[in-house]
């Protein structure tokens, strides 16, 4: 009789128990909870993130100009007198709560807060409606995978659009289910295209949601469906061009589209068709940056593509729209979306954490020792990443509103024209005239060197700069981008002499 030898059975035993302790609900709900304590804890006085203060001074003169622009990017593609590539929906709203609530960085992030919350409403809702195909431990695993991550930690309470696509477009995935399981009645399938046109006005890249849904309706032969869907959808996309009709509005917003030093449009700017192919197959080759860009998304990463491939007949053969509405999804942000960047892996995670969730159910009752042995790893290195993000913001918080009037007040000229960390926005826009060293940073990467300090003061006196803040070694929240300046003190030069300084920056004048 063959037997399996003593070590192998106690190796396969461990592995066993400690997976289904491990992925027991009442643990994955544990750790979850306890993540969402210390995250609203972090909360309080949360860093000021460079997009919150990017995207906040786009509302910012929205509200008070009409017009949306950044001033503070000097010089830069005309974007200080109007910028045209913008999001449209995220903007609007931003414009609309600085008008009732002021010149402030936290409404404006709260509203990311209530987004993802209004997500996990139609999250649950999504699992209650689908209780033949999800049970509680699905719930609980996907919520765990969406939740318990060092991407939500981050972006929850930052003034960007990810979550809110996200929010949009599983908003649109879950109509479009609602609608198959009705004899796909059209009034689900508007508010799918109503939710996927949201996505796009949300962020351009939001248009991967009213191409999945397009398709997955052309596959399910429902054509009448498939009309409503493109209409509702293309009503609301439309909206985004609606400052573009004027002259020249379009040129520009091309010009910027195409000049942005973030390379946001490198396929759908192609010169030719040829040079499109090319693009699209250079960028399918990186597309697995995106997946592990950083100990953000390794894990969920790892999750998502062992669950899938080990899965993939099943998937296909069980939950064919979410198996086939996930891949639309990733091969659609890598040929038609922006730059390749792990934030834009959110939109995905309600479809990955559904897929993965599949998975650790499923084995629950097989030996699968390898997989179970991979994802008990995985479990804990999230623990260890989602820790790593926490101790990070905290070491950043602090009041920094205070921080910046302290800073500013010591700017003997309110009305001459001060260079400044992108954070120092927040409140300093309302009193003084502020220049960004983001302007900078993407001067700096239109040359192709980075800039020495000679040559960013020479640039500063070009631009009327009489002021500059500059962050000392330490002050992480204060970032430049220039190299010449992170980890170094001012040279001694003939433009600039110090006139002030603490612990966290050096304020420069220039000289007369």
């Amino acid at each position: 009789m063959n037997t399996i030898p003593p070590l192998v059975t106690q190796k396969g035993l461990n592995i066993t128990n400690s997976y289904a302790f491990l992925f027991k609900s009442r643990i994955l709900q544990g750790i979850t909870a306890l993540g969402l304590l210390v995250f609203i804890a972090s909360m309080w006085h949360r860093f000021i993130y460079i997009d919150d203060a990017f995207f906040g001074e786009q509302a910012y003169w929205l509200a008070k100009d009409g017009v949306v622009k950044t001033v503070t990017l000097i010089d830069f593609l005309g974007c200080d007198h109007q910028l045209f590539s913008y999001h449209k929906l995220n903007i609007f709203v931003g414009a609309g709560l600085i008008r009732l609530f002021g010149w402030s960085v936290n409404p404006l992030r709260m509203t990311t807060l209530i987004f993802l919350m209004g997500f996990l409403l139609v999250y649950f809702r999504y699992f209650r409606e689908n209780k033949l195909k999800f049970g509680f431990g699905h719930f609980v695993m996907a919520i765990f995978i969406i939740l318990f991550n060092p991407l939500i930690v981050l972006y929850a309470f930052t003034y960007r659009p990810e979550i809110w696509v996200m929010f949009f477009g599983f908003s649109s995935y879950f109509f479009l289910d609602k609608s198959a399981r009705n004899s796909y009645r059209l009034n689900y399938i508007v508010l799918a295209g109503i939710m996927a046109g949201l996505a796009f006005l949300s962020h351009l890249n939001g248009l991967i949601f009213p191409v999945a849904g397009f398709v997955v309706l052309a596959l399910a032969k429902q054509w009448k469906g498939l009309l409503a869907f493109s209409l509702s959808a293309g009503v609301i996309c439309i909206l985004y061009f609606f400052d573009l009709w004027q002259d020249n509005h379009f040129a520009t917003w091309m010009y910027q589209l195409r000049n942005w030093p973030d390379n946001n449009a490198t396929n759908y700017l192609s010169n030719n068709f040829v040079d499109l192919i090319l693009n699209i197959i250079r960028k399918l080759a990186d597309e697995h940056q995106r997946f592990f860009w950083s100990d953000r998304v390794w894990v969920i990463s790892t999750f998502f593509l062992l669950a899938f491939l080990a899965n993939v007949k099943y998937l296909f053969r069980e939950h064919f729209v979410l198996a086939v509405y996930t891949l639309i999804l990733i091969f659609t942000l890598n040929v038609a979306g922006g730059q390749i960047a792990e934030r834009f892996l959110i939109y995905f995670f309600p479809f990955m954490a559904l897929i993965i969730a599949l998975d650790v159910e499923a084995i629950k009752g097989k030996t699968a020792l390898f997989r179970k042995s991979v994802y008990i790893v995985l479990v804990l290195a999230q623990i260890a990443f989602v820790t790593k993000m926490f101790v990070g913001i905290f070491q950043r918080n602090a009041d920094h509103i205070e921080i910046n009037k302290n800073i500013l007040a010591r700017i003997p000229e309110k009305n001459a024209l001060i260079l400044v960390p992108y954070t120092l926005v927040f409140n300093g826009l309302d009193e003084y005239k502020l220049a960004s060293f983001k302007a900078f940073e993407y001067y700096q990467k239109s040359l192709k060197h980075n800039l020495t300090q000679q040559e960013l003061f020479l640039r500063a006196i070009a631009l009327n700069i009489k002021y500059i803040v500059v962050p000392l070694k330490g002050a992480e929240d204060m970032e430049t981008g220039l190299p010449c300046l992170e980890g170094h003190d001012v040279g001694v030069n003939a433009y600039y002499k110090e006139f002030w300084r603490d612990k966290r920056c050096v304020l420069l004048e220039r000289i007369e």
